[in-house]
């Protein structure tokens, strides 16, 4: 997961902070469509709109088909940060639609109560030469994994979104705040994860198997 040392123009989370603070401002002043938003929002925006994605599935209960859908989109914006465009891409018709002042005032509030919630919880510039080892390319391929852990057609059992989730949550606040720390959750996350899908995927197969002999003996008897 190593790249060379590239210098960072991803937005800082206080510098994401203002970008919001200011869009709801111009919202309010006249309409603004989604694709300017995004363009105020400047370089590294899909980190945030990743970041802010994670939250319906962190929750602990499955989200049914929402996460194969939300699991694609991850791995697609990994995907993009991987090949280094580090901008949301959006069809023309979502990017020409104006949502009203009220939908903007709301998802900057959001948007700027998070990322202080972010700053509450990560450091900046910490381990620093973890966040230059993993770099960009990096933290878009645990993206990328993460998504397509959160799309996996599990069958409903609990934390099967929200571990996933966390993959792409911490690496992207590790990007934000160029925190290595954020990494190794992230990392952390991604071996949890597939150590609990194997564990659920023993534990399908044993009772389907128990269940097939306890059949079979009903069926001779």
């Amino acid at each position: 997961m190593s790249s060379p040392h590239q210098p960072s123009d991803t937005a800082s989370t206080a510098e994401f902070i203002r970008a919001l603070k200011t869009s709801a401002g111009t919202a309010r002043a006249g309409d603004q469509t989604i694709g300017q938003f995004l363009d105020q929002l400047g370089q590294g925006n899909a980190w945030l709109i990743a970041l802010i994605l994670t939250l319906p599935f962190i929750q602990p209960l499955p989200t049914g088909p929402i996460a194969t859908f939300g699991g694609l989109a991850f791995a697609g914006m990994g995907w993009r940060l991987i090949r280094g465009d580090e901008s949301v891409w959006l069809p023309m018709r979502i990017r020409s639609t104006r949502p009203g002042g009220s939908t903007w005032n709301a998802f900057s509030g959001f948007g700027c109560g998070l990322l202080r919630l972010v700053g509450r919880l990560s450091r900046t510039e910490r381990m620093v030469w973890l966040v230059e080892a993993v770099g960009r390319r990096g933290a878009g391929w645990m993206i990328l994994l993460g998504g397509l852990l959160v799309a996996v057609p599990f069958l409903v059992v609990p934390l099967q979104n929200s571990l996933p989730a966390l993959i792409v949550f911490f690496a992207c606040v590790g990007r934000l705040q160029r925190d290595g720390v954020m990494y190794l959750l992230a990392l952390l996350s991604l071996v949890v994860t597939l150590v609990y899908f194997a564990l659920v995927t023993w534990v399908l197969f044993f009772a389907a198997e128990q269940s097939w002999m306890w059949l079979r003996g009903i069926l001779k008897a």
